[in-house]
């Protein structure tokens, strides 16, 4: 099918996780919001389109919500750890594979 990418980002405040599509899969060019039901991850989708000078096609979502922890939030809520981002990463690219072959 091609490549599938992952990162994690943090922004300073609060992490992000993103995968890019293949170019020939068919939610590549699409808007997160038409998607959204269809990929289960943190706090839903947040993100599509491409970064940098990339033809690599990205969703994202964040870890800014209401139990997480960010630099505004009070001790008690979720500090999402690194690997557990990159766990979800790779849970949303399975999610994606099988997709694959879609119209």
């Amino acid at each position: 099918m091609g490549e599938y990418k992952w990162m994690v980002i943090s922004f300073g405040t609060h992490p992000c996780g993103y995968v890019s599509v293949p170019r020939n899969h068919p939610f590549y060019d699409k808007d997160y919001w038409d998607i959204d039901d269809r990929i289960k991850v943190h706090g839903g989708l947040t993100y599509s389109g491409k970064m940098g000078e990339s033809n690599d096609f990205w969703f994202g979502w964040d870890y800014a919500h209401a139990d997480d922890y960010t630099y505004l939030s009070t001790t008690g809520d979720k500090r999402w750890t690194t690997q557990e981002i990159v766990d979800e990463c790779l849970d949303v690219i399975q999610q994606f594979q099988s997709y694959e072959g879609e119209k």
